[in-house]
């Protein structure tokens, strides 16, 4: 028996907890997709596409026992398109085919560009809430989370939740769609429903992915589509940002589903954490200078001092001129000593204004001695920090969170056989995989093949960006991320299913579903053996490739290697 802390009006009881004691109303999968951009998405995507594959012993297919789904950022792209497809009842495949054709060929970057203007707002340029608007017509259709309330009342989600962050307190701020209620909120927030329900997908999802540095907060109700309509009474605008400043995996939302679910004499069976974001740090590294030696030997006094000779140089030569009486050398001499002049006269006056600003700051009783300061000194002083501070932000603070975000499940014994994480690059060479083998903790079976080893470090290998290069669909990162999403799960799924047939404790009749898929899997991961690519159309070089039926069952239209 494990025990599992609840909290009831701010008291702390420990209550026993036996997943067997639960109702039996079906295998309920909860599903987390962690953020990281279109390398997110793409993974999560196939990821998805490979449980709507694989039939459990009901009849139903894995991605249909999904009840709960949280998504954070990149991972926003991919769960709020299947939302919609659930509320559309659009076929599954055709929905994967239409993502990673909307991802494969749109340049998020470009159609930033070419729409500027509709991204002006009273208070100036909003980057974000132009991102929203692209998101709406170009992904959603317009489409408004009061949409989706069809797919949750007629299942099979129950509840969804697109995770942000409230950037007024720093309390995740959620998009949530469950039976009966539409919220978003992070506890503290008091908004109607009837506004929730017009807030589009495309705010929603730019709320979600709004990561700090590129974006500026998304304003609530300003920026938004009822806040224009003059629709909402929300009198205080609050900032909200990317969810990943908080929980980047979307895992507190499960365990929050969890707490809920226990209350009804209910639980989840299953949950999958599919991440694309890893535990490893690169090492910090000084910045090497960029300048010309020659010109990163000047001080900021230097530039001074030989602007003032120019300006006195060009004086002498222009009343020379003058004497001269040579009206071309006049013309001329007069051009460079009216620039000289104005350069200078540029300097002096920044220079007072700056030091103006810098005597009200710690900076300004060493101004004196920044003037000796090479440009070379300045570059590195200013890249070395502005490469810690976005390592801080990026790497740092986000891995930091994601060990505290796992630590929650995986030192809880309550989540013991009930968890399995889905990771981007754990398929690589010398990854955990392989002392599991070594020590015989892993069938050899699963050892994965050299050539999915080296997928799984391409796909790794992607950057965080809303877009594929040219250079990048060259390479093959679109289709190199999908396969991973789809032959990792495949992993997992037999790993899951190997551990539970070895120590069932804390597992039900439902797990008997997953167990019944073990044959499906199996023939899936010896053709994910022979070709990671298997289940993806081959692409022609100068056509993006829409995956035609991602299914891998009888009919699929995949022309498989």
């Amino acid at each position: 028996m494990t025990f599992r802390k609840k909290r009831f009006s701010g008291d702390m009881i420990y209550a026993p907890v036996r997943l067997d004691l639960f109702d039996m109303d079906g295998l309920n999968i909860g599903m987390s997709f962690s953020g990281g951009g279109y390398r997110a998405a793409v993974f999560h995507l196939g990821t998805l596409s490979f449980l709507n594959s694989i039939k459990a012993g009901d009849g139903k297919t894995l991605l249909e026992h999904v009840s709960v789904l949280s998504t954070v950022s990149g991972g926003t792209i991919t769960g709020l398109k299947y939302m919609l497809s659930l509320a559309k009842k659009q076929d599954i495949n055709d929905m994967v085919d239409e993502l990673y054709t909307f991802l494969y060929d749109e340049n998020l970057f470009e159609d930033f560009f070419v729409n500027l203007k509709k991204g002006r707002t009273k208070d100036g340029l909003s980057f974000i809430k132009l991102m929203a608007n692209i998101y709406d017509n170009k992904l959603f259709n317009n489409s408004v989370m009061g949409d989706l309330m069809v797919c949750v009342e007629n299942g099979p989600v129950e509840r969804f939740s697109a995770n942000a962050t409230d950037f007024g307190n720093g309390l995740p701020f959620r998009f949530q769609v469950k039976s009966g209620l539409m919220m978003a909120n992070d506890g503290r927030r008091n908004l109607k429903r009837e506004d929730l329900l017009k807030i589009t997908l495309g705010e929603a999802l730019a709320c979600s992915s709004c990561f700090p540095g590129a974006f500026e907060p998304m304003m609530f109700p300003d920026d938004f589509q009822v806040g224009g309509d003059g629709v909402t009474d929300c009198k205080d605008s609050f900032g909200i940002m990317d969810g990943g400043i908080v929980d980047n995996q979307g895992i507190e939302v499960i365990e929050l589903t969890e707490d809920s679910m226990r209350s009804k004499d209910r639980a989840l069976d299953i949950v999958i954490v599919s991440d694309v974001s890893s535990p490893y740090l690169n090492a910090f590294s000084p910045n090497k200078q960029m300048l010309p030696k020659s010109i990163g030997k000047w001080t900021l006094d230097n530039i001074q001092k030989g602007v003032w000779w120019a300006e006195a140089l060009t004086t002498l030569l222009w009343i020379a001129s003058l004497l001269a009486g040579n009206h071309y050398l006049i013309g001329a001499m007069t051009v460079v000593w009216g620039f000289t002049t104005v350069v200078n006269f540029a300097m002096r006056w920044s220079k007072k204004k700056l030091l103006k600003l810098l005597s009200k700051t710690i900076v300004g009783n060493i101004m004196p001695w920044i003037k000796h300061l090479s440009l070379a000194d300045i570059e590195s002083l200013l890249m070395n920090r502005a490469t810690s501070v976005l390592m801080m932000t990026s790497s740092v603070f986000l891995k930091r969170i994601r060990k505290l975000s796992y630590k929650s499940l995986h030192y809880d014994e309550e989540w013991h056989n009930r968890l399995i994480t889905n990771t981007i690059y754990e398929l690589r060479p010398e990854e955990k995989w392989a002392s599991m083998i070594r020590n015989s903790n892993l069938p050899a079976y699963l050892e994965p093949s050299p050539a999915m080893q080296e997928n799984s470090c391409k796909a790794a290998s992607m950057n965080t960006t809303l877009w594929f290069t040219q250079k990048d669909k060259d390479n093959g990162y679109p289709e190199a991320l999908f396969a991973a999403g789809r032959y990792t799960i495949c992993f997992n799924l037999l790993k899951y299913i190997e551990d539970i047939q070895k120590d069932g404790d804390n597992t039900n009749e439902n797990h008997e579903l997953i167990i019944s898929c073990k044959q499906q899997l199996m023939e899936a991961w010896a053709k994910f053996q022979e070709n990671p690519l298997w289940g993806i159309k081959e692409s022609c070089p100068a056509v993006p490739p829409p995956l035609v039926g991602a299914g891998i069952g009888a009919g699929s239209q995949i022309r498989d290697k």
